[in-house]
């Protein structure tokens, strides 16, 4: 999951500025750190369910900014509601992983908050990992016959069906079996011995809203239960996790289709316009786009429009599209529904800890300064940041007569929704297309253990809230809207769509 940051007002700001946390949202890879923190221990020893959801419940009410600013005052009755059904299903999953896992995680979904989730560790549960080994499925068809009945039944194809690529991970998406529910990921290039060609290494099954809830297993055999939504037709997001199609492929995205690594940013210089596709803003991608933006300097200052695509964006660190900023800001700023409000923490007991922990024993003044507030007012709520805290400058909007369209879908998430703020801001900017993800009410998420000796699972929560008047002036739930609205499954070529709207230009 992806959490941070920033924009020139202060409720957008990220503890990741403190030195507190560098976590990637839905994004997001906390994922490896977290996996250190909570689970790279010797196996835990499983407990029933019902405990499991006794204590994240607890640690909910107690740490979550959420639940004390909008469930415990106007949602009562419905968190009751949530809580009852999942109390049943825990009770009926006992010590098992995978329904007690579902239990979990369709609790915290009722908060639709894409900062607040359950971890799955993939190393407590050992034995189980050994017995999926042991069980291995593999399917007879390769690649060949995989590309034959894609050619076949092209017309009547499901759409995550075809070649997708993580890495050195290959893997053939198909039916199961003609005309079943259940879809299946078969290994034609495997990223680990452990891994032979021809293993399933993925389930899944399409919900209503065309979703699909997904079993994917890693490359230990551990088991992760995820949403698998499909973005830009090219990119498979988990949450953690993001495969890129490699075939087949509509002709309209061929040039912009992933690379080995679906996150890394394109650039491609188009007749009437450029684009810029960035489906991460996760750190470690930020020269990556510095260099795109030096190398092709001359072509966006001449473009008449630069297209900007975040849709499917996982989130990570604003500052990662930085070269970015001077050609989406102006010198004019417009206002948007979310500009006031002063960011505050929740001090709850396992979040202290948490940022005791992460401190250190020499924790730099700030967080120093945000630990005595904390302690000072335990169950209140306090600034999360010094009155002189300086944000990042806005940027210095950059010379030139171009428009810019940045493009969202509801996987647009965390720090890519920044960005979209900052063209909300710009008189240069439009926005458009399906409403983002709805993450910055509530940011900065931490991973704390359960405390029940059962290892198998943690909360991750937000730290920090936007303002404490929330759910007033807030996205979750809603997204941010987008300027223009374009339904995305009913456009051939996205980019096409976009220059005729914004420049006129016939395709």
């Amino acid at each position: 999951m992806s959490y941070e940051t920033f924009k020139s007002s202060p409720q957008l700001l990220s503890l990741r500025r403190l030195c507190l946390i560098a976590v990637r949202v839905a994004a997001v890879t906390v994922f490896a750190a977290a996996a250190n923190a909570v689970s790279g221990q010797a196996p835990s020893t499983p407990v029933a369910c019902s405990t499991t959801l006794d204590s994240l419940d607890a640690r909910l009410r107690r740490n979550y900014a959420g639940y004390v600013l909008e469930v415990a005052t106007q949602k009562r009755e419905g968190y009751a509601a949530t809580l009852a059904a999942a109390q049943q299903a825990a009770r009926t999953a006992g010590l098992a992983t995978e329904p007690c896992t579902s239990a979990l995680r369709q609790f915290v979904a009722w908060f639709d908050d894409p900062h607040l989730f359950v971890f799955q560790s993939l190393t407590a549960d050992t034995a189980a990992n050994r017995r999926r080994e042991r069980e291995l499925v593999v399917d007879a068809r390769d690649e060949a016959a995989l590309r034959a009945d894609f050619a076949a039944r092209h017309a009547t194809l499901d759409p995550i069906e075809g070649i997708w690529r993580d890495g050195a991970l290959r893997v053939g998406v198909v039916r199961q079996a003609p005309g079943s529910d259940t879809l299946v990921a078969i290994v034609l290039a495997s990223d680990t011995s452990a891994w032979p060609v021809g293993a399933v290494r993925a389930r899944f099954v399409r919900s209503p809203d065309g979703a699909y809830r997904s079993w994917l297993q890693a490359k230990n055999f551990g088991m992760q239960q995820l949403t698998a939504t499909l973005h830009r037709r090219v990119l498979l997001r988990f949450s953690p996790g993001m495969w890129g199609r490699e075939y087949p492929l509509a002709a309209a995205d061929t040039l912009l289709a992933p690379l080995a690594d679906p996150r890394r940013p394109r650039l491609v210089i188009r007749p009437h316009s450029v684009v810029v596709s960035v489906p991460s803003h996760d750190g470690p991608y930020q020269r990556e786009i510095d260099a795109l933006v030096a190398e092709n300097r001359r072509a966006l200052r001449d473009a008449a429009l630069i297209i900007i695509d975040l849709r499917g964006n996982e989130g990570g660190g604003s500052l990662t599209t930085r070269a970015l900023h001077p050609y989406i800001v102006s010198a004019d700023l417009r206002p948007t529904p979310y500009d006031s409000g002063r960011a505050a923490a929740l001090s709850g007991p396992e979040l202290l800890e948490y940022l005791r922990r992460l401190g250190g024993d020499r924790p730099n003044r700030t967080v120093q300064r945000l630990l005595a507030r904390m302690e000072a007012s335990p169950g209140k709520f306090v600034p999360a940041y010094d009155e002189d805290f300086v944000a990042i400058p806005r940027a210095t909007p950059a010379d030139g007569n171009w428009k810019v369209a940045v493009l969202t879908d509801r996987g647009t998430v965390s720090a890519a929704e920044v960005t979209v703020l900052m063209a909300l801001q710009s008189t240069r900017a439009t926005t458009i297309g399906e409403p983002t993800a709805g993450a910055l009410d509530y940011q900065n998420s931490a991973i704390i253990g359960l405390g029940t000796g059962d290892r198998r699972w943690a909360l991750g929560f937000p730290m920090t809230a936007a303002h404490t008047d929330l759910p007033n002036r807030g996205m979750r739930g809603k997204g941010i809207a987008p300027q223009v609205p374009m339904r995305w499954t009913s456009v051939s070529d996205p980019y096409a769509a976009v220059e005729q709207l914004m420049l006129d230009q016939r395709p």
